[in-house]
């Protein structure tokens, strides 16, 4: 059940538009339920849980804050946020600035929370910042030019419904498709430390060897716990994650491209129990390494 409170405070330019959404699309694809560009005012304010959905809020200009997850973060221009609205939220104007110029989607769908914990993943909090170039803004202002179905706007020519949710669909997409870019672009720009690159490049080079967590550990003169939590910070997976898939890389390219046995491959990636090589690569890929061969074998 939702919990809402709110005061709209927003000047009379603003737009504010709800979609309606067939169930085929709904059931398939990710939807947009409203989406609006508020020029707000210094009372503007929401408080809300329970709410089904995801929302994305871009700041053009001023300033917005947000209360979400124990946090509060400021948004300025360029900043955008994405948060899941099941949880606790307050967003507002940023009352030092007395004023928020903001574009903002209300989504769901099959696919929405996949591209959301992906964004979270990259990003490791909800704030983001608009890159350079980013088509994020384009974006958001086609789904906003999107007619709202009502009786007053009807579709353009002979355009179906489905149709109509289909294309529309296709721009939020993309949208998330460049938020989680622009998370991976952050991430990249931070500086990985030296000792994290120096022991990616070690597990590269001997992946298909018996390397543990200790041997790791041994070799870079670091407790075995803080090795782990430091690479996982900086790589997003632990080492011997990392170790695991490089191994089903080399499996997966030999499974197409060679006439070994199964043996001969998991031995080859550095796996000496086969049993457990086909546990481990049906759990990454779907299907046994034979099955794998079955589909994508080229000779």
């Amino acid at each position: 059940m939702q919990d809402l409170s709110y005061e709209l405070d927003f000047s009379p330019e603003s737009v504010w538009n709800i979609f309606a959404t067939t169930p085929a699309a709904k059931s398939n694809f990710v939807y947009l339920q409203e989406v609006g560009h508020f020029f707000a005012g210094k009372r503007y304010y929401t408080t809300r849980q329970g709410l089904d959905s995801f929302l994305l809020k871009l700041t053009i200009s001023g300033g917005g804050i947000l209360e979400y997850g124990n946090h509060k973060i400021h948004a300025g221009p360029g900043h955008f946020y994405w948060i899941d609205c099941t949880h606790w939220q307050s967003y507002y104007t940023d009352p030092d600035i007395g004023h928020w110029n903001v574009i903002w989607v209300h989504f769901n769908g099959a696919t929405a929370r996949a591209y959301y914990e992906a964004y979270r993943k990259l990003q490791g909090g909800v704030l983001g910042t608009l890159p350079k170039d980013s088509s994020m803004l384009t974006l958001m202002e086609k789904l906003l030019n999107r007619p709202p179905l009502s009786p007053e706007h009807s579709l353009p020519g002979e355009q179906s419904l489905f149709e109509f949710d289909v294309q529309t669909s296709g721009l939020l997409t993309q949208l998330l498709v460049e938020c989680v870019s622009s998370a991976g672009i952050s991430r990249k720009m931070q500086h990985l430390p030296p000792m994290v690159n120096d022991m990616r490049n070690y597990l590269t080079a001997r992946y298909t060897e018996k390397v543990t967590l200790d041997h790791l550990a041994a070799e870079f003169s670091l407790d075995p716990h803080y090795l782990q939590k430091l690479f996982k910070k900086h790589l997003g997976q632990s080492p011997m994650e990392y170790i695991i898939y490089l191994r089903i890389i080399r499996a997966k390219n030999l499974l197409r491209t060679s006439n070994m046995t199964i043996s001969q491959i998991a031995y080859s990636a550095g796996v000496d129990n086969v049993s457990h090589f086909t546990r481990q690569f049906k759990r990454h890929e779907g299907m046994t390494p034979s099955q794998y061969r079955k589909v994508w074998f080229t000779r």
